[in-house]
């Protein structure tokens, strides 16, 4: 069976609310972004008030060794999880290049697509192969089909739980099978949790209290989504000693901004916005969700998420166009035909307001019925 990944390359990210202002000659502040999984209740506002409160911090270089942060975050993550094993990123992003520069010139890295492209980019930086493995339409997680693309010049198996850009949640015992099985083969399992607090079930099946149990098990976290703070860039990554010591090799000085550490320990205590965003994105989600499915022409996919994956049902509309379309009116969207293993039948959307998610199947009802 060919190789998802040679059959497409990639493109930018959503969320890319400055390029679209600039295309369009939009406001920034009149875009309506849909397409960038941030919660859109954010920042925390205790994260706004930590930064304000050490601003003057600025004029030092970031503590190179912050143990205490590292404390906070592996208290924050519980699950047994102790201060050796945290290690700290710009955004979860250095974290995904950073595990791909420990390995030989060669390697070969077994990603379930579709997926975060970055996984792939990162392996193709460092002079390795991604080996894409199609996940099947509800991009359930086909296990036996991941561990057969598994070869011995396999060194690394990246996974999103929850799954973007499908929103499903993956049990712990799904996940924990692959990793027992990379363990065997001494195999890195990078899984990515960047959506994990948004999901209700979340804390039942993350997987980071397994990290001292498995030594190849590298698990990924930030604050970009559900803490609403893409511009803080502050990522966290969960193992064991031994693969953490191995990173702190690879890993740039300084690359944690001085303010992004009292930004983030200040989220992790706002209560108030935790519970707010948990009880707030269920209920507009489930409304949005069922907008969008009385349509009429569009399958809308469950999700765990702050976002929802759906399907264009009609041949004659594709996910470029309603995108193009839906940018006229000040809309940005996700189109999915970028994503190795989607096509252009597929668009995802972020989770907003009642209000927002009203206007945008509002006018997404007029584009698609007048593409009929």
């Amino acid at each position: 069976m060919a190789n998802p990944c040679k059959q497409k390359r990639f493109v930018s990210h959503g969320g890319d609310v400055w390029g679209f202002s600039r295309k369009y000659n939009i406001p920034l502040e009149n875009v309506m972004d849909f397409s960038g999984p941030i919660n859109f209740l954010g920042p925390a506002p205790k994260a706004v008030e930590a930064v304000k409160q050490y601003a003057k911090l600025i004029r030092f270089y970031p503590d190179p060794n912050p143990v205490e942060l590292r404390s906070e975050i592996a208290a924050y993550v519980g699950h047994g999880v102790g201060a050796e094993n945290i290690i700290l990123g710009n955004g979860s992003i250095e974290l995904i290049y950073m595990i791909t520069e420990v390995f030989p010139r060669g390697f070969k890295a077994v990603i379930p697509v579709p997926s975060f492209t970055e996984y792939e980019k990162a392996t193709l930086r460092v002079g390795g192969e991604p080996v894409c493995v199609q996940l099947p339409e509800n991009c359930a997680l086909d296990t036996e089909s991941v561990k057969k693309a598994v070869t011995d010049d396999t060194r690394i198996v990246c996974i999103c739980n929850p799954h973007s850009p499908s929103g499903t949640l993956y049990s712990k015992e799904t996940i924990l099978d692959l990793v027992e099985f990379c363990h065997k083969k001494g195999i890195i399992f990078s899984i990515d949790e960047n959506y994990i607090e948004f999901a209700q079930k979340g804390e039942d099946n993350t997987v980071a209290g397994y990290v001292k149990k498995y030594e190849n098990l590298f698990v990924i976290r930030s604050v970009t989504k559900f803490y609403g703070m893409p511009g803080i860039r502050f990522g966290y990554g969960i193992a064991a000693e031994s693969l953490i010591d191995k990173l702190q090799t690879v890993r740039q000085p300084w690359s944690i901004n001085g303010l992004a550490g009292f930004a983030t320990l200040a989220a992790f205590k706002d209560t108030e916005f935790i519970e707010n965003t948990k009880r707030t994105i269920a209920k507009e989600r489930a409304a949005f969700a069922k907008m969008l499915g009385e349509v009429g022409g569009l399958k809308v996919f469950p999700s765990e998420t702050n976002f929802l994956l759906v399907k264009i049902l009609n041949k004659n509309l594709t996910s470029t166009a309603l995108r193009d379309e839906l940018a006229k009116e000040g809309l940005l969207i996700r189109d999915c035909s970028t994503f190795v293993g989607l096509d252009n039948s597929y668009f995802r959307v972020t989770v907003r307001s009642a209000a927002d998610n009203l206007k945008l199947v509002t006018v997404m009802k007029q584009k698609i019925k007048a593409s009929n």
